[in-house]
C-alpha cells in the first residue's frame, strides 16, 4: 500500500483508467451536494490555493490485459463522477472538448479509438455514457431520470463559466491518494471505510460480502435481477424511507425487517442476547457478518432466502403509499398505510412473515385486518408503545403466528392494564371524547375510517390519494372572535372539544384562514370566492351530517364523537368478551350536555323471549334453550348432544372450543377470558348430560350467528318470540 499527495491532474493523467466495480452503489450525490461543489469550485478558482477534498483509495488491476493503467475506485467514485459530470457541463459552456477529453478519456493509440477515463457501475454505466456523449449544451431528460442525470442537468443550468478555470482546478483539487496493488485485500480496505463513516447502505455492504471478483457470475444471476436489474428497480431501493426520527435507504429498511425475521428461526437458536444486539439498527452489516459467522450459516442458502424475501418485500411494499388510492377492505395496501403514513414500521417483519407463510389470500386479508384492528385500536387511545417493537418483530414471529385465531387468541389474552393489550370498546368511545392527536396521526385516523365507509357505495366523487388531503378543525383553534361559548362551558372545555376526533375532519383543500376561522355558518358556506366546507365536504362520508347541522358546538362534537366511535368499532372490531353489565353506562360530559359512551354504540341489543317466559340477551338466551332442550330429552349424551350442538353453530369471529364444552375440557382450555365465553357464572350456567358429564354453553353470539340456533328451537317445538331494541334508551341514536 502506497499513500501521498495528488492532485486531480496527476490523478487523470490522460493514460489511466479509473474503474468503478460492479458492487458498488450508484451514484447518490444529491442537490446539497452539487450546490456545495460548484461553491468549492469557485472558491479555488478565486482564491488559486490548494483546496484538500478527502482521501481516495484506488486499486491496481491487472497490467498487459488493457493498453490502459486500469485502477478500482474502492473510495472516491462519488466525488470522481462529480468531477466529470461538472468538467462536461463546464467544457460545453465554454466549448472547450479538447481539454475535457484529455483528462476524462483515454486514447487507445493501436486503434486510434477514444474510451472513457472513468468506467462506470452497471447501474449507472448507461446514463454516465449518455451524459459523456453529449454535444450540445443543453439538459438530458431520459424517460427514467437518475441521480446521474439529475446531477448533469443541475450542474448545465447552475454553473457560471466566468467563475471558474478548468486549469486551476486540474492542478489545485488535492487529495490523498492511497494506491492497493493487486495482492492486497480490499475487503479490509472496505470495511475500514464503512467504519470510518462513508454511507454506504447495507445492501452494499452485503453485496461486497457475498461476492467477488470470481463470483461475479453469481451475482449477476442472483442478486443483481432483484437489486440492480436496471434504474427503475434501483430507485425502489435507494429511496428514503422516515422510520420515527431516522431516515434511511429503502434496502437498508428491509434487511433490518429481515434480519428480525431470520434470527426467530428455531433452527439457528440465535441466543436472547444476540437477539436484542442484532435487532439495533446501528452496524446492521457488522450483525449480518456476526450472525452468519457465530451460527455457522451457509452463505449460499442465506441469499437465496435474502431474495425471497426481497421478491416479496419489492412486490408488496410501497413507500409511496400516501400517494395512491386506499381500498377500504383489509388487504397490503392498508398496511403498507400504517407502514409509511402511521410510521408503524416495527410491523414489517410480521407482516413480510405473513406474506411469506400464509399462502391463502382472505386468511392472510383477515390477519392484515386484524392487525390493522389492534393498531388502530391503539392508536386512537395512545396506548402505551412500551414492547410494540418486540410483538411484530419478535413474539409473534417466533411462536410462529400464522393463522387469524392463533393471532386473536395471543393478543386478547393480555391482560387490560399490559401495554399491549388490545383496547376494548369502551376506550375506544372514550378517546374519541377526550383524546387530542397530532394533525397528521387525526388525518391518518378520518382518512382510513373514510375508505372504509365508503367500501361498495357509489361516489359522485372519487376519494384522493391521503397526501391530497388537510386536517381541519371544524370548531377552529381560533374561536374567541366568532364562537362565543355556550352556557355552562369553560374556556378549558372548550379546549379540549376542540381537539377531540368529533371536532376533526379531512378536507382535500385547506380552508381560507378568513373562512376557518369564521362563524359556522360561514365557515360551512364559504363567502365571495373563498369556498366553505360544504363545497369540499359534499361527499365525504366522515361529514355527510355534519354539514347539515345549524350550528356547531359542544354537543354536536360529542355526538360526532360517538359517531366516530361508532363506526371505528365496526370497521376496527374486537373480538373479546363483553365486560360486565355494570360497566356498559359509562358517560361523557361535556358543558351541560350528557352523551352515552357506553361500551358497544353498535352493540346488538335484540333479545329473545323461550316458551313466553322474559326475554334475554343472547347470550342468556342460549344457555337457556340448551338446558330447555336437556330437560326435554333428559336421555341424550354427551356426545349425542354435541353433535346436535355443534360447533357449526357458532358464531364466526369469536374465540371458542364448540358449542358445548364439558368441564374437563374447559379446565384445559388455556383462555383467560373462558369463563366469560362459556356459562360458567351464569345461574344453573353447568348442564348434566345423561351418562353424567358436567358441560357450559358457548356465550359468545352474533346476530347473524343464532340464526342457526332459532332454526333449531323451532324444530324442536319451542316458541320463540323475538324483540328488536335499536338501543338502550338512555342511549340516543346520532348522526
Amino acid at each position: 500500500m502506497d499513500a501521498g499527495t495528488k492532485q486531480l491532474a496527476d490523478i487523470l493523467n490522460g493514460n489511466r483508467v479509473l474503474e468503478v466495480p460492479y458492487y458498488q452503489r450508484s451514484y447518490v450525490w444529491k442537490e446539497d451536494q452539487w450546490s456545495r461543489f460548484i461553491s468549492d469550485m469557485e472558491y479555488i478558482t478565486s482564491t488559486n490555493k490548494d483546496y484538500f477534498l478527502g482521501s481516495i483509495i484506488l486499486k491496481q488491476q491487472p497490467t498487459g490485459i488493457s493498453p490502459f493503467d486500469v485502477q478500482s475506485i474502492i473510495d472516491g467514485q462519488q466525488r470522481f463522477t462529480t468531477f466529470a459530470l461538472f468538467f462536461k457541463s463546464l467544457c460545453l459552456k465554454i466549448d472547450d472538448m479538447e481539454t475535457f477529453n484529455s483528462k476524462f478519456t483515454v486514447r487507445d493509440r493501436k486503434t486510434n479509438t477514444r474510451h472513457l477515463a472513468i468506467r462506470h457501475s452497471i447501474n449507472d454505466r448507461k446514463d454516465f455514457e449518455a451524459v459523456i456523449a453529449l454535444k450540445d449544451d443543453v439538459p438530458y431528460n431520459p424517460a427514467v431520470p437518475s441521480n446521474i442525470t439529475r446531477a448533469y442537468n443541475y450542474f448545465q443550468e447552475n454553473i457560471k463559466p466566468e467563475k471558474v478555470d478548468i486549469d486551476t482546478l486540474l492542478n489545485h483539487v488535492i487529495f490523498i491518494g492511497i494506491s492497493l496493488q493487486q495482492n492486497e485485500d480490499e475487503q479490509v480496505i472496505f470495511d475500514t471505510i464503512n467504519s470510518l463513516g462513508v454511507r454506504l447502505t447495507t445492501g452494499e455492504l452485503l453485496k461486497n460480502y457475498f461476492f467477488t471478483e470470481s463470483t461475479r457470475e453469481e451475482y449477476e444471476e442472483l442478486w443483481m435481477p432483484y437489486f440492480e436489474k436496471d434504474r427503475e428497480l434501483a430507485n425502489y431501493w435507494d429511496s428514503e424511507i422516515v422510520s420515527g426520527r431516522l431516515k434511511r435507504a429503502n434496502i437498508d429498511f428491509f434487511f433490518a425487517a429481515y434480519l428480525n425475521i431470520k434470527i426467530q428461526d428455531p433452527t439457528i437458536k440465535v441466543s436472547a442476547d444476540h437477539k436484542v444486539r442484532y435487532r439495533r439498527s446501528e452496524g446492521l452489516f457488522n450483525n449480518y457478518k456476526d450472525l452468519i459467522s457465530t451460527y455457522g450459516l451457509n452463505k449460499k442458502n442465506m441469499i437465496y432466502d435474502i431474495l425471497e424475501y426481497a421478491m416479496i418485500y419489492h412486490d408488496n411494499i410501497n413507500p409511496d403509499i400516501a400517494n395512491g388510492e386506499i381500498p377500504g377492505t383489509a388487504g397490503i395496501e392498508r398496511m403498507n398505510f400504517l407502514i409509511f403514513v402511521l410510521e408503524c414500521t416495527a410491523i414489517v417483519p410480521y407482516v413480510l412473515y405473513l406474506l411469506k407463510n400464509v399462502k391463502d389470500d382472505d386468511e392472510r386479508n383477515s390477519m392484515f385486518g386484524y392487525v390493522e384492528s389492534y393498531i388502530l385500536r391503539r392508536q386512537i387511545c395512545k396506548s402505551d408503545n412500551k414492547n410494540f417493537s418486540d410483538l411484530f418483530s419478535e413474539n409473534l414471529i417466533l411462536n410462529q403466528i400464522v393463522t387469524l385465531e392463533a393471532l386473536k387468541d395471543y393478543i386478547e389474552n393480555k391482560d387490560d392494564d399490559q401495554a399491549l393489550a388490545l383496547p376494548r370498546d369502551k376506550k375506544v368511545i372514550k378517546a374519541c371524547h377526550d383524546k387530542s392527536y397530532p394533525n397528521k396521526k387525526a388525518l391518518s385516523i378520518l382518512y382510513l375510517l373514510e375508505t372504509a365507509i365508503r367500501e361498495g357505495k357509489p361516489h359522485a366523487t372519487k376519494l384522493y390519494p391521503f397526501d391530497r388531503y388537510s386536517l381541519e378543525h371544524l370548531m377552529p383553534r381560533s374561536w374567541k372572535e366568532n364562537w362565543p361559548l355556550t352556557d355552562g362551558v369553560t374556556e378549558d372545555e372548550r379546549e379540549d372539544a376542540i381537539w377531540c376526533l368529533g371536532n376533526l375532519a379531512i378536507l382535500p383543500s385547506k380552508l381560507n384562514t378568513s373562512i376557518s376561522n369564521a362563524s359556522w355558518t360561514t365557515k360551512k358556506e364559504g363567502k365571495g370566492k373563498n369556498f366553505g366546507i360544504i363545497y369540499y365536504a359534499s361527499d365525504i362520508e366522515t361529514l355527510a351530517d355534519v354539514i347539515t347541522q345549524p350550528a356547531w358546538n359542544e354537543a354536536t362534537i360529542s355526538k360526532r364523537a360517538d359517531w366516530i366511535a361508532e363506526n371505528a368499532l365496526i370497521v376496527w372490531p374486537s373480538y373479546l368478551p363483553e365486560e360486565d353489565e355494570d360497566d356498559a353506562t359509562a358517560q361523557t360530559k361535556v358543558g351541560n350536555a350528557t352523551t352515552g359512551t357506553g361500551r358497544n354504540a353498535n352493540h346488538d341489543y335484540t333479545q329473545f323471549s323461550l316458551n313466553g317466559k322474559p326475554a334475554t340477551s343472547k347470550s342468556q338466551f342460549v344457555p337457556d334453550l340448551v338446558r330447555a332442550y336437556v330437560e326435554k330429552h333428559p336421555e341424550k349424551t354427551y356426545e349425542e348432544l354435541k353433535k346436535i350442538f355443534h360447533i357449526g353453530l357458532c358464531s364466526k369471529g369469536f374465540k371458542h372450543i364448540g358449542l358445548i364444552c364439558s368441564e374437563e375440557e374447559h379446565a384445559a382450555w388455556d383462555n383467560k377470558y373462558k369463563n366469560k365465553r362459556y356459562s360458567v357464572n351464569q345461574p344453573g350456567g353447568k348442564l348434566c348430560s345423561a351418562d353424567g358429564i358436567n358441560f357450559f354453553v358457548n356465550t359468545q353470539w352474533s346476530i347473524d350467528g343464532v340464526q342457526g340456533i332459532l332454526k333449531l328451537a323451532k324444530s324442536e317445538g319451542f316458541r320463540v318470540t323475538t324483540i328488536v331494541k335499536e338501543q338502550q334508551e338512555n342511549v340516543p341514536i346520532l348522526f
